[in-house]
């Protein structure tokens, strides 16, 4: 058993390629996709500047389809970025900024729970839909507008509508990308009972009950030490980043073995994550201690 289960993501990584594979060759069959190519230089050139800033256009999309769920779930808006755009919720106010952190180019939206509601599992879940939904609407979309408008415009559209539907594969099939859980993946685990249920649901908990006061007094002690004890890295470093500001806020010091443990963790995890956590707790410090 053992085995298989590390096979499934080799598995799961040539489904995709084949799937993308086939996207690509598919295009090239199709006289209404090769009609579509420009004729001139100047039709080329243009081409090529609006294929890449679709393809923002198109991961922009969606991470519009998770944020605007979250919205209607009732969830509240925290981050929303997409190459270097950026919009976030800082000191409870909406802000535009450059994003920097090329970590996020590829596109992130934020939405959590304002309070610790037994409805925020479904909820999160639908959240989690939202995305590859939003890219397969935004494919059939692009493909109609290429189909109608012809040339010059319409290979642009084709190939939005082509990126769109690799990004559902890529959201879909996989179980991770990089360190993060797919959406499909954490969907599912979600929605079956178990270990990883207890996870996201002690993750859905600590956020829900944060938002209440932008405190942890009001945060279990156990969600937090489910997160610790997993054995996925990025959790159990989020279960240490918010374990730290769980003793701050109670006993205004952190423990030793707590800090080494943050430090050995953040050995696992890129430069920018480390970076944005520090600058959390560094925060929170200040507003305890001060």
């Amino acid at each position: 058993m053992k085995k298989e289960s590390k096979l499934i993501p080799y598995l799961e990584w040539i489904t995709l390629f084949i799937l993308i594979l086939g996207i690509i060759l598919l295009t090239n069959k199709l006289d209404f996709a090769r009609n579509l190519k420009p004729d001139t230089t100047i039709g080329k050139y243009a081409m090529v500047i609006g294929i890449f800033l679709s393809s923002f256009v198109v991961l922009g999309f969606h991470e519009l389809g998770h944020l605007i769920t979250g919205m209607i779930q009732g969830f509240k808006f925290e981050l929303f970025v997409v190459g270097p755009l950026g919009i976030k919720r800082e000191n409870d106010r909406i802000k535009f900024y450059l994003n920097k952190n090329l970590g996020y180019y590829g596109g992130i939206a934020a939405t959590i729970p304002k309070d610790d509601h037994p409805d925020n599992a479904k909820k999160f879940a639908n959240v989690l839909l939202g995305g590859p939904v939003a890219s397969i609407v935004f494919a059939i979309i692009c493909f109609l507008i290429s189909y109608f408008i012809g040339k010059p415009l319409g290979i642009i559209f084709y190939t939005g509508g082509t990126i769109s539907i690799a990004i559902f594969f890529a959201t879909t099939i996989p179980s991770k990308t990089g360190m993060f859980f797919t959406d499909r993946k954490r969907y599912q685990r979600l929605t079956k009972p178990g270990k990883d249920q207890e996870v996201e649901l002690a993750i859905l908990r600590i956020l829900g009950n944060y938002s209440k006061d932008n405190s942890y007094k009001n945060i279990s002690k156990n969600d937090i030490d489910i997160l610790v004890s997993d054995d996925i890295p990025f959790i159990h470093f989020f279960g240490l980043s918010s374990l730290i500001c769980y003793q701050l806020e109670k006993n205004k010091i952190i423990e030793t073995q707590v800090l080494e443990d943050y430090r050995e963790a953040s050995k696992n995890m890129s430069k920018n994550i480390v970076k944005a956590f520090d600058k959390e707790i560094e925060k929170y410090k200040e507003k305890i201690l001060n």
